[in-house]
Formats: structure tokens, C-alpha cells, sequence
């Protein structure tokens, strides 16, 4: 993110939180009173300190997940990893660009309404004034107008989504094929797998000792087809 400068702290990171299954999302400005290490800004310390006023913060709807996928970044090991262990979250670290999609696509989603007339070339640029360069204003409004939208895949706001128990969310991607009208239905005391995306567990390149099925197996809870 640009540098944007509120009072005597200047902020150059933004954390981004999104939860699964309601597509709920949170973002965290991250900045310091001297810019001149950069590196030395986003620690572990720094995003485990950020994480827990969010998730302890008894306004935010968000609970402690179950697990948490992150990248490969240094800043989510050494404090961060402990203060997951403190709360019984499980780390993982994504293999693939695949695992992070929705995280990706919100930051995209966020830049895009967050400096509507820039591109990235202007967002980098050391010339940009301040009004140009200003986000964290601007921030909380963003991430609570993306809230309150309709999100396709599940049919509802995650401001909505976040407030109830199961949430029923389409595909991301289409069926390679169409389903047949005469197929038998399975009942919803079948236990099932799905077929995995070649590289969903490595990285983009399947290895010979690599299952081509999910890891966990499910219950059906709901089938559709349709006729044409």
C-alpha cells in the first residue's frame, strides 16, 4: 500500500481477514512512527498484536477459526503461530496461488475501490500527494460497503452470512461436462469425496504419491439438477 500518513504514525501494510464460509472481511492498517526498515514493521509480533484486538474485540463478528491459511510470509510464524496455538487454531501455509483465491481477490476488489482512478504504476510512485495516496480514512468505509453487497456465490452479504449458523455456497469452478437428468440421486446418508484440482495439494504439480481425492470426507446436504 502507498504510504499514508495519520497524525505521527505513517501506514504502509494492510492485514486482510476474510472468513470462508460467510465471505466476511476484515482489514487491519499496519503502520509504525519511522518507515526507514520496512522489513522490521511486519513482524510476527506485529500481526499477532493485530489479530487479537480483532478477534477479542467483542464488536467484530469474527471467532477464532478452527484454521487459519495464510502465506508463506515470515510474519505469520514465531509470535503469531504461538498466540494460534493459545486459541487451538491450526496454521496452514497455502501451496498454491488456488488456496489463497478469495483472499486474492478481495485485495484486488479493495485497491480497486480504494484508489479508483490509479493504476499500479501510480500507486508506487514516491510522487503521488497526499490526497492520492490516502487509504486509511477511507478504509472502514470500503470494507463495510463490500460487506453489506451481495456475494454471488452464496446469495447473501457476508453482514448477513456472518450471523448464521450454515451457509450454502455454488461452486467456484463449473463442471467439466454436463450432469445427466437420469443420473440416480444420492441420498443424504452418503459419505463422499470430491476429485481434487491437479496441484490443489502441491503447488500446481501433482506428485505420484499425491491422493487425486479429498483428504476429508462429507455428508451430502443438498443436490441439484436441472433439465434442458
Amino acid at each position: 500500500m502507498p504510504y499514508d500518513k495519520v497524525g505521527r504514525i505513517t501506514y504502509l501494510f494492510c492485514l486482510n481477514i476474510v472468513d470462508v464460509a460467510s465471505r466476511y472481511k476484515v482489514s487491519i492498517p499496519i503502520g509504525a512512527y519511522s518507515v526507514k526498515d520496512r522489513q522490521g514493521i511486519l513482524t510476527s509480533k506485529t500481526i499477532a498484536r493485530a489479530l487479537k484486538e480483532k478477534y477479542d474485540n467483542p464488536e467484530c463478528p469474527l471467532v477464532w477459526p478452527k484454521l487459519l491459511i495464510t502465506d508463506r510470509g515470515s510474519e505469520f510464524k514465531g509470535q503469531c503461530e504461538v498466540l494460534m496455538m493459545e486459541h487451538n487454531v491450526k496454521i496452514q501455509k497455502a501451496k498454491s496461488k488456488r488456496t489463497m483465491g478469495i483472499i486474492e481477490r478481495y485485495n484486488r476488489t479493495l485497491v480497486e475501490k480504494l484508489f479508483p482512478s490509479q493504476d499500479a504504476s501510480d500507486l508506487l510512485s514516491l510522487h503521488l500527494n497526499d490526497r492520492t495516496r490516502a487509504w486509511v480514512k477511507n478504509l472502514p468505509l470500503v470494507v463495510e460497503n463490500i460487506n453489506n453487497s451481495i456475494t454471488r456465490q452464496i446469495g447473501i452479504s457476508p453482514v448477513e452470512a456472518i450471523e448464521k449458523e450454515e451457509v450454502f455456497a455454488k461452486p467456484s469452478y463449473s463442471r467439466d461436462g454436463l450432469i445427466g437428468f437420469d443420473e440416480e440421486k444420492l441420498s443424504s446418508n452418503v459419505l463422499v469425496r470430491y476429485l481434487l484440482y491437479p496441484g490443489d495439494l502441491e503447488g500446481g504439480r501433482r506428485r505420484a504419491g499425491d491422493l487425486n481425492w479429498s483428504p476429508h470426507i462429507y455428508h451430502i446436504r443438498q443436490s441439484m439438477g436441472t433439465k434442458k
